[in-house]
C-alpha cells in the first residue's frame, strides 16, 4: 500500500509540533562578557532615594545612641541577635542642629554628567539585553553564563523542581509555623523585632556545568524563604561548631587557606593517594534524625539547652512558597527541611559535618577532612586497601542516609579552588571548565577605594593558593587577561605569603554613615559630612564625647548592580504574566464627575497631593497611603468635620485655621506617584522613601508637611512583626 508524500509532510509536522511542546524548555545561551557586579550610573531620583534613606538609618543611630547618654538608659534587650529595635527613638535638642544640616545636605546635592564608553555599554545592555519584554535570564549555578527563556517555560521548570520533592500545603500551618515563632520570640524578648515568615518566591539556578546539560538541563532549586528565627539559630550554632572543633581538633575546614594547611602538613606526600567524595544533594539530604544525632554529639563537648535546641530545630520548619501557594517536603516530618540560603544553613552543615568526621577520625585520624559537602582524605595505602577505605567511608554516610560520589587512588584533585599534587607536593589555582573569571571593571560605578583595591587583591589571593612562582605563572594567563578586559594596567607577579603578626585589636565605638557612591554626583559628600561633624559638636557640646571625628565615620556603599538589575527584572515580568485579570474600577463614586481624584480614586500605594487655595494663599500638602486613596480621604474629610481629630494631620491643622478666621477654601487632590509599601520580603518600603523624597526635594509641593518625617519610622512594617500573631 502506497501513501501519498502530502500524508508524510502532515504526519512529520504534527510529530515535529508535538516534540517541540513536550521538549526541553528552550533557552539561549546568554554572556554579557563582564561581570554582573558592574554598577552602572543610577538616576538622580533613585540615588536620592537610597541617600535619603541611609542618611534616616544613620539618624535614628544618632538618636538612640545619644538617648543612651545623656538620659543614662540602657536597652532592656539582654541579647537582640543582631535585631534592631522597630521603636522611633525620642528627639534629641542637641542634635536637631546637625539634623537639620544632613537636611540641607540632602535638598543640596548637585549632579554633573559623566561620560564613559563602558557605562554607555552597561546602558545599552541594560535596554537591549536584560530588560526585553517576556524574556527572563536566569543565572547559571557556578559560572558566569545566563538563559534567555520565556515567562512560561521557566514557570515549567521551576513547577518540575518544586513538584519533584514538595507537596501542596495550606495557609493554616502558615499560621502555626509563625504562632510558634511568635513564642519563641516572646520568651526572648524579641517579638517586637523579629517579623512573620515571609512568603519569598522558591527560583531555580541552572547547573550548566553538568555534562548533557544542553539534552537534559538540570537545576538547583533555591528556597528564599526562611523563618527569622534562623538569626538566632545561626549564632547558638557558630559557638556549638567552634566548641566541637576546639575540643575535637576535627578537620572541619572554614576556607581553601585550612585546607591548604592540612594538605602541607602532610608527610612524605609522593607516598599518599586521595580520596576525594561529594555529599549529594547534602542540605536536603539532612534529617530530623541526623541532625538529633549531630546534637547529641556536640553536648558531650558543650552544653546544649533545651531551649536553645527547641530554636535550632523549630528554624529548620520550613515551607517552600511558589506560586503564591505554600509548599512542603515530602520526605519530611514536621516539616523539617534544611534548605539552600537559609539564615543557619552552613551552619547546621558544619555541624552535621563535624559529627560525621568525628565517626571517620576515630578510625583514620587527621587524615581526613570536610568542608561542608566535600571532603577529602590521603592514605599511604596500596590500591586494594584504599578500597576498603572508600567503601567503608560509603557505609559511614549511608548509615546516616546520605549518599556520596567517590574518586579513589588519585594523586592530584581538584578541590574547592584549587589543584593538589602529591607527585611534586605542589598546589595551583583550579577553575571549573567553563567559568571565565570576569572582574569589575574600571570605569564601574563603585567607590574609588574598592576599584584600587582589585588588581592587588587578585594578586594576593592567587599568591595564596599558589605554592610557588613557577605554579603562578602557569595559572596567572588566564587571569591576567580578565583584568585586562577590565580596565587594569596591573601586571601579576608572585608575592609570597608572609606570616603575619596578631594584632591585638579592640573593638572601637563607631558609627558609621554609608551614603551611596556615584561619579555623577558633583557634590562632595564626604568632605560636606565631616564639616558639619566639626561644625555641630565642637568641644563645648555635651555630645562632642561620643560624636567626633574619632567616632563618626563614613564609608560610602553601592548602588543596585547588573545582576541586581537582572533580578529585578525577572520578578517584574514573572509577576506581570501570573497577574491576575480581574481589575478593580478605578472609580466607584456615586457621582463620577464629583470623584476627588478625577476617576481614580480607588487607586492603591499611592502618594498625594492636597492643594489647599484661598483668595490670597496656596499652600500644599504631601501624603500617603497604602490602602485605595478613597480610603484615606474619609479620613480626611472626618479630621476636618470633626474638631477632636483637627490635630491628626499638618493639613488638618491648617483647614481648622482657616475655619477658625472664617476664610473659604478649596481643595484639589492629585495623584503624584504610585509605589509598594513595605513587605516583609523586600525589607523596604518605597512609598515612605518617595513621600520623604517629594518632601526634602520639593519643599515647593509640600509647603505644610513638617521637616521632621526624615526619621519617622514606617507604620507600614509593623503589621508583619511576631508581637500581632495571635497564639493558637
Amino acid at each position: 500500500m502506497r501513501i501519498s508524500t502530502h500524508f508524510w509532510i502532515i504526519l512529520s509536522s504534527y510529530l515535529l509540533s508535538t516534540l517541540t511542546d513536550s521538549s526541553a524548555t528552550t533557552m539561549e545561551k546568554v554572556n554579557l562578557g563582564y561581570s554582573t557586579k558592574n554598577i552602572p550610573l543610577p538616576g538622580k531620583n533613585e540615588y536620592l532615594k537610597r541617600f535619603i534613606e541611609k542618611t534616616e538609618h544613620f539618624i535614628r543611630r544618632l538618636r538612640w545612641k545619644a538617648n543612651y547618654f545623656l538620659n543614662g538608659t540602657e536597652s532592656t534587650i539582654n541579647k537582640s541577635y543582631g535585631f534592631k529595635s522597630r521603636n522611633s527613638p525620642p528627639q534629641i535638642n542637641e542634635l536637631l542642629p546637625f539634623e537639620e544640616d544632613m537636611t540641607r545636605l540632602i535638598q543640596n546635592i548637585q549632579f554633573k554628567d559623566t561620560k564613559s564608553n563602558f557605562q554607555r555599554k552597561l546602558n545599552c545592555d541594560i535596554k537591549n539585553k536584560i530588560k526585553k519584554p517576556n524574556t527572563l535570564l536566569i543565572p547559571a549555578d557556578k559560572t558566569t553564563n545566563f538563559y534567555a527563556m520565556n515567562p512560561s517555560s521557566y514557570d515549567k521548570l521551576v513547577k518540575e523542581n518544586v513538584t519533584k520533592t514538595y507537596k501542596k500545603s495550606n495557609d493554616k500551618l502558615v499560621g502555626e509555623l509563625n504562632a510558634k515563632s511568635a513564642k519563641i520570640a516572646e520568651r526572648l524578648k524579641l517579638d517586637d523585632r523579629i517579623e512573620k515568615l515571609a512568603a519569598n518566591e522558591a527560583f531555580v539556578t541552572l547547573k550548566d556545568h553538568k555534562q548533557n546539560f544542553s539534552d537534559h538541563p538540570t537545576c538547583r532549586l533555591i528556597n528564599p524563604s526562611k523563618s527569622e528565627i534562623g538569626v538566632i539559630s545561626k549564632r547558638i550554632l557558630d559557638d556549638i561548631n567552634a566548641s566541637v572543633i576546639s575540643s575535637t581538633k576535627i578537620n572541619q575546614w572554614k576556607n581553601t587557606a585550612s585546607v591548604l594547611k592540612w594538605f602541607n602538613s602532610l608527610n612524605n606526600k609522593s607516598s599518599l593517594s586521595f580520596i576525594c567524595f561529594d555529599v549529594c544533594e547534602f542540605y536536603p539530604s539532612i534529617t530530623e534524625k541526623l541532625l538529633s544525632k549531630a546534637l547529641n554529639f556536640a553536648s558531650e563537648h558543650r552544653q546544649i539547652t533545651s531551649q536553645e535546641r527547641e530554636i535550632i530545630l523549630h528554624a529548620k520548619r520550613s515551607l517552600l512558597f511558589s506560586d503564591n501557594c505554600p509548599w512542603e517536603k515530602k520526605s519530611a516530618n514536621n516539616q523539617f527541611d534544611v534548605t539552600m540560603g537559609s539564615f543557619d544553613g552552613a551552619e547546621t552543615c558544619e555541624l552535621v559535618g563535624c559529627y560525621l568526621l568525628s565517626l571517620l577520625t576515630k578510625k583514620y585520624g587527621q587524615n581526613i577532612g570536610l568542608y561542608r559537602d566535600d571532603g577529602l582524605a590521603a592514605f599511604n595505602a596500596k590500591p586494594r586497601e584504599m578500597e576498603r577505605i572508600k567503601k567503608e567511608i560509603c557505609k559511614v554516610f549511608r548509615d546516616n542516609d546520605l549518599k556520596i560520589t567517590v574518586e579513589a587512588n588519585t594523586t592530584k584533585v581538584n578541590f574547592l579552588d584549587v589543584t593538589l599534587d602529591l607527585k611534586s607536593g605542589k598546589f595551583y589555582p583550579y577553575m571549573k571548565e567553563g567559568n571565565i573569571p570576569l572582574y569589575v571593571h574600571q570605569e564601574s560605578n563603585h567607590p574609588p577605594s574598592i576599584l584600587r583595591n582589585i588588581p592587588e587583591s587578585i594578586n594576593k589571593r592567587l599568591s595564596e593558593i599558589s605554592s610557588d612562582k613557577e605554579s603562578f605563572d602557569s595559572a596567572k594567563g588566564v587571569y591576567q587577561e580578565a583584568l585586562d578586559k577590565s580596565g587594569y594596567h596591573h601586571k601579576l607577579s608572585f608575592t609570597p605569603s608572609q606570616a603575619s603578626r596578631p594584632q591585638n585589636t579592640r573593638r572601637r565605638n563607631i558609627l558609621w554613615f554609608n551614603p551611596p557612591f556615584s561619579k555623577n554626583v558633583a557634590t562632595n559628600v564626604g568632605k560636606c559630612f565631616l564639616s558639619l561633624i566639626d561644625k555641630n559638636f565642637p568641644k563645648s557640646n555635651p555630645l562632642h564625647k561620643i560624636f567626633n571625628r574619632n567616632t563618626l565615620k563614613l564609608s560610602y556603599s553601592c548602588m543596585g548592580n547588573i545582576k541586581t538589575i537582572i533580578s529585578n527584572h525577572n520578578k517584574a515580568e514573572i509577576n506581570k504574566a501570573t497577574r491576575t485579570n480581574d481589575q478593580k474600577k478605578n472609580c466607584n463614586c456615586r457621582k463620577p464627575n464629583l470623584c476627588p481624584m478625577d476617576g481614580n480614586c480607588n487607586a492603591e500605594n499611592v502618594i498625594y497631593q492636597a492643594e489647599v487655595t484661598t483668595s490670597t494663599t496656596k499652600e500644599t500638602y504631601i501624603g500617603l497611603c497604602d490602602t485605595t486613596f478613597k480610603l484615606r480621604y474619609r479620613n480626611h474629610i472626618c479630621s476636618f468635620r470633626n474638631e477632636r481629630y483637627k490635630h491628626a494631620t499638618e493639613l488638618s491643622k491648617h483647614i481648622w485655621s482657616l475655619k477658625d478666621q472664617k476664610i473659604a477654601y478649596q481643595i484639589k487632590w492629585r495623584k503624584i506617584k504610585q509605589a509598594r509599601s513595605y513587605s516583609n520580603v523586600s525589607k523596604r518600603c518605597n512609598l515612605c522613601l518617595w513621600e520623604k523624597f517629594f518632601i526634602l526635594r520639593r519643599p515647593e509641593m509640600s509647603t505644610l508637611n513638617s521637616r521632621n518625617e526624615l526619621v519617622s519610622g514606617c507604620r507600614h512594617a509593623r503589621k508583619f512583626l511576631l508581637k500581632n500573631v495571635l497564639f493558637c
